[in-house]
């Protein structure tokens, strides 16, 4: 077998041996504030929903107001409860949610139960941690998108997501949780 031909062969077995490695698997874990999703002068607090959206470089380009994050969380909840053509696109074997209910979504695939205040939870404890898998996981134009349903006096807030572009190596996400937003706290 000639050089060039090795070469692109082996080219060609990267993606499958990525694959098998378990490349685009990954581990998120959320740490909360002792009150999140606290938005009004009470103090109130509610449990917080969250999508995590695993854009491939198809989607991401179909979808650049979600890349770019111009698409708010509460424009993201309404068009994903509405199951809008807007996203529709987007196979529900992508959307890893966090929230109320133990059924199937038309829109996603239940991860787990929405997030409490660590005054909330059992012993207050703060970290919540999941593992999801990525179909793109290896390319720069692939993306992970998460949105937080964030309360405000009308609904869902206009929070911006959390744009993670590329996935990359870095399987292991962190992020803190507080009242009003989340925030990358780091990634290995």
């Amino acid at each position: 077998m000639n050089a060039k031909i090795r070469v692109y062969c082996l080219l060609g077995a990267l993606p499958l041996l990525a694959f098998l490695a378990g490349c685009g698997n990954y581990t998120i874990t959320f740490e909360v504030a002792d009150v999140i999703n606290a938005w009004g002068p009470d103090g109130s607090r509610k449990m917080l929903d969250i999508d995590i959206v695993c854009l491939s470089k198809k989607d991401a380009k179909h979808h650049p107001e979600i890349v770019n994050g111009s698409m708010m969380a509460d424009e993201w909840f309404r068009a994903r409860n509405e199951i809008s053509p807007k996203i529709g696109d987007i196979p529900k074997s992508q959307i890893f949610a966090l929230r109320h209910g133990g059924g199937a979504d038309k829109r996603d695939t239940l991860l787990g139960k929405p997030l409490l205040s660590a005054k909330d939870r059992r012993g207050g404890e703060r970290t919540y941690t999941y593992k999801f898998k990525h179909p793109d996981a290896m390319n720069a134009d692939a993306a992970i998108v998460i949105f937080g349903a964030f309360g405000s006096k009308t609904g869902i807030a206009k929070t911006p997501p959390l744009v993670i572009m590329p996935p990359g190596r870095k399987t292991e996400i962190f992020i803190d949780v507080g009242k009003q937003g989340m925030s990358l706290a780091g990634r290995r």
